[in-house]
């Protein structure tokens, strides 16, 4: 139990909200049991009821796992992550952080800045600029922030390009573009409801069979008035969307070894996913272990948008 809560509490992204709370409730009533003499109450008349710590244990667990299994069960994927490729990654998840917020952590391949709702990773690109995210198919992501214009003087300030100053937007009131200084795409918006890691934008040439696709692969909740009919907007699980844009010049470049190189996923089960995937026409390309706690998936998946699946595991 203490593993699995400090794996929670390093990597929250990689754990199931509910299946962390039901994993808590268990431990809570099998190590502290109420030792105490029981009255029941049949038709009114008080029975006096004495059983052993570990049968209360027991029932304890039966009947609090006959109710959240089968919400366990039932989860559909949630979004984790958003991976950069950087020359630096100290360098880069520290201007990341002291830029847009959110907890630097430990992480591999290198540091995380963990969001409310999931991190942004960061891998080495062996000390060089990968190509820029806006020319791939995965174009940018977006962040909250409280003041936009504030957000991108200082970005301004720290080496940043900027793409478009503060405008009203589609999805929240406020709006403005940036590119860090090692070609990330980022969108920062005053949205006061979807903190955090707001969305990942993506730029498709057949943006119908996308938004598809991820409904298929991943479920979620469309929600097409988001998008005001400029884009699909899929909602997902911590409160993170997944924007689709028609690509107005075609099929962009795949995102692998890009600034944004990859998205990432958490899945109750890895085994189940594999067959949702092979059923949507896409196979791994490497599985593999990722102590202590996951396990991990790739794929390239419509288009050439680069994933990664993790699947908790004790």
């Amino acid at each position: 139990m203490h593993l699995f809560c400090k794996i929670y509490y390093d990597q929250p992204n990689i754990v199931n909200p509910k299946f962390f709370v039901t994993i808590c409730i268990i431990h809570v009533c099998s190590f502290h049991a109420i030792k105490v003499y029981l009255n029941i109450y049949i038709g009114g008349i008080p029975v006096p009821f004495t059983t052993k710590p570990t049968h209360l244990r027991l029932l304890g667990v039966l009947i609090l796992s006959s109710f959240f299994i089968p919400l366990i069960a039932t989860a559909e994927p949630i979004f984790s992550h958003v991976h950069m490729r950087v020359p630096d990654t100290e360098e880069a998840a520290a201007w990341h952080q002291e830029l847009l917020g959110g907890e630097t952590r430990p992480g591999g391949p290198g540091p995380f800045i963990h969001h409310v709702n999931g991190f942004v990773g960061t891998m080495s690109n062996d000390g060089e600029i990968a190509p820029p995210s806006d020319e791939s198919v995965i174009d940018h992501f977006g962040i909250a922030v409280t003041d936009a214009a504030a957000t991108i003087a200082k970005a301004r300030e720290m080496g940043a390009v900027i793409h478009a100053e503060p405008y009203e937007g589609i999805t929240a009131p406020v709006v403005a573009f940036f590119e860090d200084p090692w070609g990330v795409k980022i969108e920062v918006m005053e949205d006061p409801v979807y903190l955090g890691i707001n969305h990942i934008h993506l730029f498709a040439a057949d943006a119908d069979s996308m938004k598809d696709w991820f409904l298929e692969v991943f479920g979620g909740e469309l929600i097409e008035e988001r998008g005001k009919g400029m884009f699909h907007t899929i909602l997902y699980g911590r409160d993170t969307w997944v924007q689709v844009t028609q690509s107005p010049d075609g099929q962009r470049a795949p995102s692998r070894n890009r600034a944004i190189d990859h998205m990432g996923f958490t899945v109750d089960s890895l085994d189940d996913f594999r067959g949702t995937l092979k059923d949507a026409g896409y196979e791994p390309y490497l599985e593999r272990p990722n102590p202590p706690g996951s396990d991990l998936m790739f794929f390239i998946g419509p288009e050439g948008i680069h994933f990664e699946i993790q699947e908790v595991v004790e």
